[in-house]
């Protein structure tokens, strides 16, 4: 294998057949060929095998056979390599020509995960540790953010439909809840290497709490944190939600402060 062909097996797949000018394919042609023999026959090509399926990944034609057989091969091989750049990939399924309606998304989102991923406790955690890689890919990406939102609304859809007396029928703010639990979506957290991106996470979990209520931010921090192996690792990710509290705290006081005090004289309360 040439210099140039281990260089370009360690490029991000998307750098190596978009259509854009600042993709390898703009450099040269010996960068053209690299990149595709990268994608046919070397490091990529069981993602983009899957990538070039990409309307059974989130469609009925998954169901389809021979189309089938195929499909599921090509789904595990990317997953177990590349799990991270697979989450990715189906979250790109979600489209307004795939998918009418978001409820169609997440159907066909769960069904291709449980092809990847056993209906346990134990592919739980395979989806939570593919959900760092993903975020970690992209974050040079545009849609960040909402990229962590949807991975976590798609893993608490999941659980509850595959993972035997899970969740059962709860209710939105009953699954937040026991999500924020060591034995569920804490312990798995603790593995991260980022505790600021796993703070993150959790942003996006409170924002499925009942309204607008939610735990204190610091207790919640702490329970969720409490098995953690990593001593330094848990400060750090709990010292984020203590200041977030105490900025709660004190916003909470000034309001309670500047508010017109109420004086009951027995009969009528008089501003």
């Amino acid at each position: 294998m040439s210099i140039l062909q281990r260089v370009v097996e360690f490029l991000p797949i998307e750098q190596l057949y978009k259509e854009k000018s600042h993709t390898v394919k703009a450099v040269s042609r010996a960068w053209r060929t690299a990149a595709r023999r990268a994608l046919t026959r070397g490091r990529w090509k069981p993602l983009r095998s899957l990538e070039e399926g990409g309307e059974l990944i989130c469609s009925e034609a998954s169901n389809v056979e021979p189309e089938r057989r195929a499909f599921e091969r090509d789904a595990r091989e990317a997953w177990a390599l590349y799990p991270g750049e697979v989450l990715l990939l189906l979250l790109d399924c979600n489209t307004p020509v795939l998918n009418q309606y978001i409820d169609d998304f997440y159907r066909h989102a769960c069904d291709f995960l449980s092809l990847v991923v056993e209906p346990t406790k134990q592919g739980f955690a395979s989806i939570v540790a593919a959900f760092e890689k993903a975020l970690q890919l992209g974050r040079s990406r545009t849609g960040y953010g909402h990229r962590r939102g949807a991975i976590l609304c798609l893993l608490m859809r999941w659980t509850r439909q595959e993972v035997p007396g899970s969740f059962s029928n709860d209710t939105i703010y009953a699954l937040a809840a026991i999500l924020a639990t060591p034995e569920w979506l804490g312990d798995e957290l603790g593995r991260w290497a980022d505790p600021a991106m796993a703070a993150k996470v959790v942003d996006e979990l409170i924002v499925y709490y009942y309204d607008d209520w939610h735990p204190r931010y610091d207790d919640l921090a702490r329970a969720m944190s409490v098995n953690w192996a990593d001593s330094e690792k848990r400060a750090r990710f709990v010292a984020r939600f203590v200041e977030r509290q105490a900025q709660e705290d004190a916003d909470i006081a000034t309001a309670d402060a500047e508010a017109p005090h109420i004086v009951d004289d027995g009969m009528y309360n008089h501003l």
